[in-house]
Formats: structure tokens, C-alpha cells, sequence
């Protein structure tokens, strides 16, 4: 299976997020959420996860015994790339 997530689109908390994405690592064919752009059967036994957050792009691949191990742990832990907490905040402007 293979699904392509935009965290962008969504203002949820990164815990929260990690929550989502952790009930969908759980029941990949029965939970779909917001920020899903694509979710696609492809025959593969493994689910690779195309994700962009944050202006960053990451692709992870996993077996169905490290989807469980991700979605107890937390995907934030285990991708390349960094998670920022919230999306909707404007950053603060730096002190001249």
C-alpha cells in the first residue's frame, strides 16, 4: 500500500498527529484522514508513506512489524526530516 500524507493541510498538534497517523499504521485499510492527498493499493505487502510537512518531503517504507513499532513509538522519531510541532503558528519575529 502506498499513501501520500500533506501534514500541512492539517493544524493538529504534532501529538495528536502522531496519534492519527498511528491508528492508520494500526488499520491501514480502514482509517483515512484529511491530509491524505493519495492512498493506493499497490500489491505491496509493505506500506510506504510519502510525507510532507513543513515545507519537507521524506518517503519511509515499512513492514507490517515496523508499522506497529511506529505507531507506538511515534513516526516523528523515526523520518529523516524535522517535525515542527504546529503548522498554523506564524513564527515570531526576531528582536533587532
Amino acid at each position: 500500500m502506498r499513501v501520500k500524507i500533506n501534514r500541512d493541510v492539517c493544524g493538529a498538534h504534532l501529538a495528536f498527529c502522531e496519534r492519527c497517523l498511528g491508528r492508520f499504521l494500526l488499520h491501514p485499510e480502514g482509517y483515512e484522514r484529511q491530509c491524505f492527498e493519495e492512498l493506493e493499493d499497490d500489491g505491496n505487502q509493505d506500506l510506504t508513506i510519502e510525507l510532507h510537512s513543513g515545507g519537507q518531503d521524506t518517503v519511509v517504507t515499512l513492514s507490517e512489524e515496523e508499522r506497529k513499532l511506529v505507531a507506538y513509538e511515534g513516526w516523528a522519531y523515526f523520518v529523516d526530516i524535522d517535525i515542527p510541532m504546529y503548522r498554523d503558528v506564524a513564527p515570531r519575529e526576531q528582536p533587532k
